[in-house]
């Protein structure tokens, strides 16, 4: 050891040195070279354990970083593993709800078309609306605009029109009328004040002599009537063209000038009508429109002209004074004669009514004469009965009935073959129509469908401007339809149908809930349906399923029903969303009529609207009173 330490570099300068000068040349090279090597296996020591601890210390290194690694590894394998099963439940998740958007894309494309379809009939329903609208703020415009024109800033136009104004105690109308007169773009030749009351006028005439040639006349005594009025009027005017205007109602400022243009531009005219924009009590709004397309035959069961809508051309005819409230029914009838050709309705406003009263200009009491008209016609019509004579409502065919089914006697016309329903519901037809379908409407754009349709619902269905009829079987019965199609599922937008004509149809279809409903929806706001179904008059409804054609025969009456209704037949419908009403000939009309057209007195016709329109529901109820009341 004490040797090692000599041989340190430090030592070896001196040792050298001592060598050098105390050992001998060959024992000192011998010592360096024995120093020499045990330097070098010093060195060698040195180097050889120092690779073992090396190797050692990669051993362990490696040992380490293997459990690191190996560790690292695991935990790796570990959040790869819970990695992939999330990723899994995440793709599940987005394939889920890959799927529920697909399903809501396809609802929304659906949606889409839909609000599409139903943003077109909105913008079309607008439209018509706007039209309507126009045309009613131009006419009111016109009528408030010219009332308080200058009378210089109106320039008169020669013409040969009359217009005959019956007043009776009514200074501030009638000022409100003339005012109405003088402000039309053509003006009238003469205008023929007939005074039927007790006040005097003539201080009202003079304020428009600059503006109108007024002609005053007075009947013979107060309260004569207006058919005394106008007659008094008529034995005065020479004109060749005559129009009305009572105190209560304004004239429209180009009536005068559209009807003439008319009559003057068709000469196998002679009688022409226009809208009348009324203001009336029993209105479910505040105007309305009325202007029925011209039906002679409707005409004769009920008048649907007010005089004020006339004008015609000058005729020796005159009013009856015997009558009050049937005076311009009359009139018009035997005006018309046999030339209903010769009648036109102008697309075009005639007057404004505002009603605060009734029958303010006619006489005070039922005239006896009128009973004993009344009186000698239902004997006329008494005695035809009595013949075995009836009338058709549906073509006219007057005669003996042939019997009906399950030999109903007296129910089937022979030329025709409209039955008892088919009969009362023509006859119910025009005020169905007037009072259903916005008058403002053209003609063209009503819509009326029929489920399995009759050919005596023809006349019916030409009220109407388009007209569709569907079946789902029409060669069963050999019926000629538009488009096969169930009544669970019309191929129709909702709120497309002013009217739909649904009789003795829901009896034969399983699903009548869902039939209702498609009634509903197909229904416009302001939309009729017409139902009817045999009855039982029992409280609840008998559907038990049965197999064969003779117990559906024996129990429900035929054999492709499948139920016989009873009254809870209103609970379905309302259920399904319909407001209703029945009607029955008993109800409506008188017992001689009843006789005459061959109806079942009982047998209801069912009018249904949509329950979710208030409009509707109100209006239904006004039109069921009217008809209860013996309207037709």
């Amino acid at each position: 050891m004490k040797f090692r330490r000599l041989l340190r570099p430090a030592t070896r300068p001196l040792l050298s040195l001592f060598a050098k000068y105390f050992i001998p040349r060959s024992e000192y090279e011998d010592m360096c070279a024995r120093v020499h090597l045990q330097i070098l296996q010093a060195e060698s020591d040195a180097t050889a354990r120092s690779a073992q601890r090396m190797t050692e210390a990669t051993s362990l290194l490696e040992e380490t970083l293997f459990a690191k690694v190996q560790d690292e590894a695991s935990k790796s394998v570990q959040m790869a593993d819970d990695l992939r099963r999330l990723l899994e439940e995440r793709f599940s998740l987005l394939g889920a709800r890959t799927t529920e958007l697909d399903t809501r894309a396809t609802e929304l494309k659906a949606r889409t078309s839909e609000l599409d379809n139903r943003a077109t009939e909105l913008k079309m329903r607008a439209e018509e609306l706007e039209r309507g609208a126009a045309l009613d703020r131009q006419a009111l415009h016109d009528l408030a605009h010219d009332t308080v024109r200058h009378p210089d800033e109106i320039v008169g136009q020669v013409g040969t029109v009359g217009v005959i104004v019956p007043t009776c105690d009514r200074p501030a109308a009638l000022e409100r009328a003339l005012s109405s007169i003088a402000s039309q773009t053509r003006k009238p030749d003469v205008v023929v004040v007939v005074n039927d009351g007790r006040e005097d006028v003539h201080a009202i005439l003079d304020r428009f002599s600059q503006r109108l040639k007024i002609t005053s006349l007075k009947t013979a005594s107060p309260h004569s009537g207006s058919s005394a009025a106008r007659n008094i009027a008529l034995d005065a005017l020479q004109t060749s063209l005559v129009a009305f205007l009572d105190d209560d109602n304004l004239m429209w400022s180009r009536w005068i000038e559209r009807a003439t243009e008319f009559l003057e531009r068709d000469p196998l005219v002679d009688l022409v009508y226009g809208a009348q924009l009324r203001d009336v009590e029993e209105s479910t709004v505040d105007k309305q429109w009325f202007l029925a397309p011209f039906d002679f035959e409707g005409l004769k069961k009920g008048n649907f002209i007010d005089i004020n809508q006339v004008m015609h051309r000058t005729t020796d005819l005159r009013f009856r004074s015997d009558l009050r409230r049937l005076v311009d029914w009359d009139y018009l009838l035997r005006l018309i004669g046999d030339s209903p050709e010769r009648v036109a309705a102008v697309h075009a406003i005639s007057s404004v009514y505002s009603a605060k009263g009734r029958d303010r200009i006619t006489v005070p009491h039922w005239p006896p004469a009128l009973s004993e008209i009344v009186a000698s016609r239902r004997i006329g019509e008494t005695m035809q009965l009595l013949d075995g004579h009836y009338a058709c409502s549906c073509c006219g065919y007057e005669g003996v009935f042939s019997p009906g089914p399950r030999q109903r006697p007296n129910a089937s016309c022979p030329r025709c073959g409209s039955l008892e329903r088919h009969r009362f519901l023509q006859l119910v037809g025009p005020m169905v129509r007037t009072f259903w379908v916005p008058e403002t409407r053209p003609h063209e754009r009503t819509v009326l469908i029929e489920i399995a349709p009759s050919h005596a619902t023809q006349k019916f269905r030409k009220l109407f401007g388009v007209a569709t009829t569907f079946d789902a079987d029409p060669a069963a019965d050999h019926r000629i339809v538009d488009a096969v199609a169930s009544l669970t599922d019309l191929p129709i937008s909702p709120d497309a149908v002013d009217a739909a004509l649904v009789l003795h149809v829901l009896e034969h279809i399983p699903d009548d809930r869902k039939a209702m409903t498609e009634i509903a929806r197909t229904l416009r706001p302001t939309g009729i349906a017409i139902l009817q179904v045999p009855l039982s008059g029992r409280p609840a409804t008998d559907e038990e399923v049965l197999h064969t054609d003779e117990e559906r025969l024996a129990r429900y009456g035929q054999a492709d029903h499948v139920r016989l209704y009873g009254n809870d037949i209103f609970a379905r419908l309302a259920a399904a969303g319909l407001a209703c009403e029945a009607v029955s000939p008993r109800e409506s009309m008188p017992p001689e009529a009843v006789r005459k057209y061959g109806l079942l007195p009982d047998e209801a016709l069912v009018f249904a609207v949509r329950a979710n329109s208030p409009v509707a529901v109100g209006r239904l109820s006004i039109f069921a009173n009217r008809l209860r009341r013996g309207r037709l």
